[in-house]
């Protein structure tokens, strides 16, 4: 009888991490109040945690470490709202449409999403249907069960009677003070018409301070962002605004933040047969002092009556991550490393 006890005592002992590590592996969904957001679905795998809320939206309005800090900036005075007539940054993550257009682009997304769970456990959130565009955005989140990588798939929805033509765009709005990174691509050097293209907005100054051309990557400290101090557009620009685009077809994006040690990178696919939006932009980098963006876009494409065009984007979580280094050969060995542990989006 004491033997029994004895060889079940030790079953127990030896069974209850492989119970614990399989509890960790799966992925839990609950819906939660996010500071006033009542409707707000909490999705966690025991690495990373990813809050997507209903109440507006679609918006992934934070992604964190677990025990950490939301990576994406959030405006204090714009969380927990809803219901405003006009467009509200908020922060987190948002879905857009491009070429801009203000009244397309800036379609205010202040009402509440439909909320559906697909079988293979998939959060499907639903807009509603936008008028001007003839577009409705729907957007799936799927948490993977053990890696720190979040798939967001950006489905446009031709909800008008006639064909158009986007390109999905992929807007995470960033936590301040870190650096944001993106490829330069480099082709065939014997080849004539071989070109790789920089793209600067009309108020994007090249001599600026926070930006870094480098052979193979361009860096946008934010850190080196100027104080907000005048209007420097008719409307609307000012001084410590910048946004730039490369064309890189190596379907990443990435972002520092130094005082976190986090590192999140953006995986996407690249079209080589389509037409990108902005001269070719397939990534672009918008700062000013508040936040900064690091933006993906796919192809642009057209979408006839009752379809639907979809660009899935990975997000990676990676913490504990070493300084990046000044030079270009220790940032891209680090990002290269960790690069290593991701997937391309298909």
């Amino acid at each position: 009888m004491r033997m029994k006890l004895i060889v079940s005592m030790l079953l127990t002992v030896f069974m209850l991490p492989l119970a614990l590590l399989q509890a960790s592996a799966q992925v839990k969904v609950t819906k939660i109040n996010y500071h006033g957001w009542q409707n707000t679905y909490k999705l966690t795998n025991g690495a990373i945690e990813v809050y997507v809320t209903s109440d507006v939206g679609p918006r992934i309005i934070d992604i964190r470490p677990v025990g950490g800090n939301n990576i994406f900036y959030v405006r204090k005075d714009e969380v927990g709202r809803s219901g405003e007539k006009e467009f509200k940054l908020r922060g987190g993550w948002r879905l857009w449409l491009a070429p801009e257009v203000f009244e397309i682009t800036w379609f205010p997304d202040n009402v509440a999403c439909k909320v559906e769970r697909l079988k293979d456990g998939t959060m499907r959130f639903i807009g509603p249907s936008e008028q001007k565009s003839g577009i409705q955005k729907v957007v799936d989140v799927l948490l993977d069960s053990k890696q720190p990588c979040v798939r967001v798939t950006a489905r446009l929805r031709n909800v008008s009677k006639k064909p158009v033509t986007y390109s999905a765009w992929s807007m995470p709005v960033m936590r301040p003070g870190g650096k944001a990174i993106a490829p330069l691509d480099v082709g065939n050097l014997d080849a004539f018409a071989e070109v790789r293209r920089i793209i600067l907005w009309s108020y994007a100054n090249p001599t600026d301070q926070r930006f870094t051309f480098f052979n193979k990557l361009v860096i946008v400290d934010h850190a080196k962002v100027p104080k907000r101090e005048k209007l420097i557009g008719r409307v609307r620009r000012h001084n410590d605004e910048a946004k730039i685009g490369v064309d890189t077809k190596q379907g990443w994006v990435a972002y520092y933040h130094p005082a976190e040690r986090t590192l999140f990178i953006k995986r996407f696919p690249y079209n080589p047969k389509g037409t990108y939006p902005d001269g070719g932009c397939t990534v672009e980098i918008y700062s000013c002092y508040e936040f900064i963006e690091v933006e993906c876009l796919s192809e642009l494409a057209t979408i006839h009556p009752g379809g639907e065009f979809a660009f899935p984007v990975d997000m990676w979580v990676f913490t504990k991550v070493p300084d990046l280094g000044k030079t270009e050969s220790e940032i891209a060995t680090t990002i290269r490393a960790y690069l290593n542990r991701t997937r391309r989006a298909k």
